[in-house]
C-alpha cells in the first residue's frame, strides 16, 4: 500500500468514513502479526501493543491531522516495538506514571545517597507516589478500577475480561484500558500535587 493511498485512507477518516481505516487496520496487523510476535512471544501481546499504537496513530494522523511519515508501516512498526519495549522496562507494579514520566520506585530505593536527610527525603518522596496512585485508582469508575487492577495483576488476561466487561470487541476493550490510563496519570498528578500542598 502506497502512502498517497493511506493518505486517502486517513482523509476519509477525517470525513467521517471509518470504513477504509478499518480495512487499513486490518490489513497492517495480518501483515505485522508475525514481526510482532517474534517481538512478545504472544499473539495476544501483539495485539494489545498493535491495538494501543494504533489508536495513538489515529490520534496523531486523523485527529490531529499531523503529516503522515515516509512509511507509516514502519513507523506503525516501530510504534508497537517501543509501546513493548517500555512495557517490558517498566511495569506498573514498580512504576507511578505522573506527568507522562515514568518513577521506576525500586531502583529510587538503590540509589546512594549522601546523606541520612537525603534517604529520608526520597522515602517520603516515594511515600507520597505510592498514595497519590492508591487516591487516583480509588477515584476510578469501576470499569477503569477494574481494568487497572487486571493490569497490576499478572494472572489476569486482558481478553478474559471481554465478555464479562460487556465489550463487543477486544479492540474496543483495549480502547478502554487506554483511556482508563490515561485518566489515572492525570488524577496521580492531581493527587500527588494536593498531597504535596498538605504536606509542605
Amino acid at each position: 500500500m502506497t502512502e498517497i493511498n493511506i493518505k486517502k485512507i486517513i482523509d476519509s477518516a477525517v470525513n467521517g468514513n471509518e470504513f477504509p481505516f478499518n480495512r487499513f487496520f486490518e490489513d497492517t496487523f495480518k501483515k505485522l502479526l508475525p514481526k510482532l510476535t517474534a517481538l512478545t512471544n504472544s499473539r495476544d501481546d501483539a495485539q494489545d501493543v498493535f491495538i494501543t499504537s494504533m489508536h495513538k496513530f489515529w490520534e496523531r494522523f486523523v485527529i490531529k491531522q499531523e503529516e503522515l511519515p515516509l512509511n507509516s508501516i514502519a513507523y506503525i512498526y516501530m510504534m508497537c516495538r517501543n509501546a513493548w519495549l517500555h512495557k517490558k522496562r517498566q511495569p506498573w507494579n514498580s512504576v507511578i506514571l505522573v506527568d507522562n514520566n515514568a518513577y521506576n520506585l525500586n531502583k529510587a530505593k538503590n540509589d546512594i545517597l549522601v546523606t541520612e536527610q537525603e534517604k529520608i527525603d526520597l522515602e517520603n518522596d516515594i511515600s507520597l507516589k505510592h498514595k497519590a496512585l492508591s487516591i487516583a485508582i480509588n477515584e476510578l469508575c469501576d470499569k477503569c478500577k477494574k481494568l487497572i487492577e487486571a493490569e497490576l495483576d499478572n494472572n489476569i488476561k486482558l481478553k478474559d475480561l471481554q465478555q464479562e466487561m460487556g465489550y463487543n470487541n477486544y479492540q474496543a476493550l483495549v480502547q478502554a484500558k487506554y483511556n482508563c490510563k490515561k485518566r489515572l496519570v492525570k488524577k496521580v498528578t492531581e493527587a500527588l500535587i494536593n498531597l504535596k500542598k498538605n504536606n509542605s
